[in-house]
């Protein structure tokens, strides 16, 4: 599968230093490697400190999310490198339009990387790619948002890279493992895609 091809300008091309690997989305599938690689994000200690829900523990977890989280989910995809042998997911990110009074005005996005393929642009490729998405499929939003952990300055690297503006710091915003949490609120907005 390969990925598709959008002329949506995102961001400054220029700013991430030599070319990250290319990149491909597609969806769960109900097999052996996605149950795998769901496993595996969800009990990596890395991944996990920046996401809300909890490590986990066992196979019970990994059915869990997998059932309450990526099954309902209206946009999730894995990220799988496009010259691998094999379809093998590398991370995951996730659109959810929201209802901004007005209808679907705003989509919240949510990614993760592998431990080992930080630091390389892949994020910021799959947050571009995922915003291109976003304004194509749902062409009345106008905002596509994140909220990043403070403690977390990679990710909001990712953002600005991709062209987010941080907007703020919200303060105890968040639930993470029990304990509330200040964010980042980061935002694109439709106009920011002309702006380039």
């Amino acid at each position: 599968m390969e990925a598709k091809q959008t002329s949506l300008h995102l961001g400054n091309q220029d700013s991430i230093q030599n070319q990250p690997p290319a990149i491909f989305f597609r969806p769960f599938e109900s097999s052996r490697t996605d149950f795998d690689a769901v496993m595996d994000f969800g009990s990596d200690q890395h991944v996990n400190r920046t996401l809300q829900f909890d490590l986990f523990t066992g196979r019970d977890d990994a059915v869990r999310f997998i059932e309450t989280i990526i099954l309902p989910h209206p946009w999730f995809r894995f990220i799988c490198l496009s010259d691998a042998t094999d379809d093998r997911p590398i991370g995951s990110i996730v659109l959810r339009p929201e209802n901004a009074g007005g209808g679907r005005r705003r989509v919240s996005i949510g990614y993760s990387v592998v431990p080992e393929l930080w630091g390389k642009g892949i994020a910021t490729v799959a947050v571009r790619m995922a915003v291109a998405a976003a304004f194509e499929q749902w062409p009345e939003v106008e905002r596509v948002q994140a909220l990043v952990f403070l403690n977390n300055p990679a990710s909001q690297r990712v953002l600005e890279k991709a062209g987010f503006q941080k907007e703020g710091v919200l303060r105890k915003y968040l639930v993470s493992k029990g304990e509330l949490i200040d964010v980042a609120m980061y935002s694109f907005i439709a106009a920011d895609c002309r702006a380039f």
